[in-house]
């Protein structure tokens, strides 16, 4: 008896264990998944999560969902950019950086929403970018090239229900101040009927199932700069999305994408990517709450790519964070930097001179521009310049000018065939007390501006902490006729003060991390490659778009499995 009791408790724990390492133990069936979202926060790389968990005190919600890594190489490079990796991640095929949908050979796949619209789900995209831009367009467009918005657009309507995002650019015409040269795709959109509504609170008043909502002219804010109460924040449209899409019986398709977390990494601004980080967070939780509720529905977070190549410590630094300091800071560094211009007077160096990267202004121009009044004695060689409620004395003989009790000299450039004095720009206004940057733009040396302003003054109020003075020289070192330049290098300085230290501006080849939750979820496993993630969602919608999908399936089972 005693040895029937012992081999009846082996049996059973053979049956046990056998049962773990079942198929059926944890895998879902084809077709099993009614509902599927799939979130892409652009350009998160592991490090970001990092930095988010730091400031936030606390790990964020969805990782404790974490599957694996996934590869992020496209077809020509190891560096991605976002419209080959959203192709990859939508048809399933790789191919090269720049093309929306389209393989190197000129094939145009399918995406898994055009199998779920194909078969009777609804479908919807969000972003937090124009809607046409790379990420949203693999998923409804082809076109060779990403930066074909407005054929990229002409593909949305009827293609997909539910569209959410920034945009309205690119749907109407250019009559109206708009990029479609021909196509006013929003009135098409209202006789396809569509709802088109362009603030949160029409949102109350939606009745159709297909909506068009198009909440800014191009991109929507950074989370942190959002401040207009009608823009909708990510999670807003992700709660909204869902609310439309869930009303057809056969189920959805939903992307949702984080779009300006990769904009924060290109500009190395780590507070505006946490800030963006931490609302893709609350987005996630709005669909994990209905994936709990509905028990029909799969989540998959994944990136793209990553963006920036995000180190939490520097040299400087030593082994210590300083994130601490993040909290303190109120606004983007793009914001900021569109304060320091506005804060800026401007000098025209129009007639100034260039002499070896240095600039210079002949002194009455100086003058007449800052309003002031110009003394000089052709005797003694001494110019007195009052303006901003100072004056300053120049010795031009012997190129001094007192400061203090100090005599400091200056640079001065005699134009031999003008016979005039031009003097060294920033050495000329950092003596009224300015912080001097200059601005070029190429080819166009008219347009050579001297910028005068005070820095502190002017950032303090959004960082919560004054900038050294190493600070503010690498921030006027900068042409501040760039576009990006100014606020690039706020982006140095506010990471350098947080320890944080950044490996580029663009994209880099690492992998990135995955996270899925509810049905089908324990499919994603280890180390995959981004083209079997539609592949897997596929399977699990039933919509069969992949001949190997199955083939897919037994390969991530054999490697959960064993």
């Amino acid at each position: 008896m005693k040895k029937l009791k012992q081999l009846q408790i082996v049996v059973l724990a053979f049956v046990l264990i056998m049962s773990l390492f079942s198929p059926a133990a944890s895998a879902a069936e084809k077709g099993t998944a009614k509902n599927v979202i799939l979130m892409i926060p652009d350009g998160l790389g592991a490090s970001y999560l990092t930095a988010a968990r730091l400031y936030k005190g606390e790990e964020l919600s969805f990782e404790k969902y974490v599957k694996g890594l996934m590869k992020t190489y496209s077809a020509n490079t190891s560096v991605t950019d976002s419209a080959a990796a959203g192709t990859a991640m939508a048809t399933g095929y790789k191919t090269d950086n720049g093309k929306i949908s389209v393989t190197p050979d000129g094939t145009e796949p399918d995406s898994i929403l055009d199998g779920a619209r194909n078969d009777g789900k609804a479908t919807g995209l969000v972003a937090t970018s124009r809607i046409t831009h790379a990420t949203p367009a693999v998923f409804v467009s082809h076109d060779a090239s990403r930066g074909n918005e407005v054929a990229l657009a002409q593909q949305y309507i009827n293609n997909v229900d539910v569209i959410l995002g920034g945009g309205q650019d690119m749907f109407t015409l250019q009559s109206e101040g708009g990029k479609q040269p021909e196509r006013n795709l929003v009135e098409e959109a209202k006789a396809a009927g569509y709802d088109y509504i362009t603030t949160k609170s029409e949102m109350a008043d939606v009745s159709s199932n297909k909506v068009l909502g198009l909440f800014a002219k191009a991109a929507l804010t950074y989370e942190i700069d959002r401040v207009d109460e009608e823009q909708p924040s990510l999670s807003d449209m992700t709660e909204f999305a869902i609310d439309v899409l869930q009303k057809d019986e056969d189920g959805f398709f939903l992307m949702v994408e984080g779009s300006q977390i990769d904009w924060a990494g290109h500009g190395n601004d780590p507070t505006a990517a946490i800030h963006d980080v931490l609302e893709f967070e609350k987005a996630v939780d709005v669909a994990l709450e209905f994936a709990k509720e509905d028990k029909e529905t799969l989540v998959v977070i994944v990136g793209d790519h990553e963006t920036g190549g995000m180190v939490i410590g520097s040299t400087h630094g030593g082994y210590a964070d300083n994130i601490e300091v993040l909290k303190s800071i109120k606004a983007s560094n793009n914001t900021v930097a569109r304060a320091l211009h506005e804060s800026a007077t401007k000098i025209s160096l129009e007639n100034g001179k260039e002499v070896d990267g240095e600039y210079y202004i002949h002194i009455r121009d100086a003058v007449a521009q800052m309003n002031g009044e110009l003394e000089y004695d052709s005797k003694t060689k001494q110019a007195t310049i009052n303006a901003e409620g100072m004056s300053v004395t120049f010795n031009l003989a012997d190129k001094v000018v007192k400061q203090g009790n100090e005599m400091v000299a200056f640079d001065l450039f005699l134009d031999q065939e003008e016979s005039k004095n031009y003097m060294n720009v920033k050495d000329l206004f950092r003596l009224f007390g300015y912080d001097v940057a200059i601005g070029t733009s190429k080819d166009k040396p008219e347009l050579t501006t001297a910028y005068l302003l005070h820095v502190n003054k002017v950032t303090a109020p959004y960082y919560g902490f004054d900038l050294t003075a190493d600070d503010v020289e690498l921030i006027t070192s900068v042409n501040w006729n760039g576009y990006y330049d100014v606020p690039n290098v706020l982006g140095t300085v506010v990471s350098n003060h947080a320890y944080i230290t950044w490996g580029t501006r663009n994209h880099s080849g690492v992998e990135v991390p995955l996270y899925a939750y509810g049905v089908g979820a324990d499919h994603f496993v280890g180390l995959l490659e981004n083209i079997q993630l539609p592949r897997v969602i596929s399977y699990l919608m039933g919509t069969e778009i992949f001949e190997d999908e199955v083939e897919t399936i037994e390969e991530l089972e054999n490697r959960r499995t064993n």
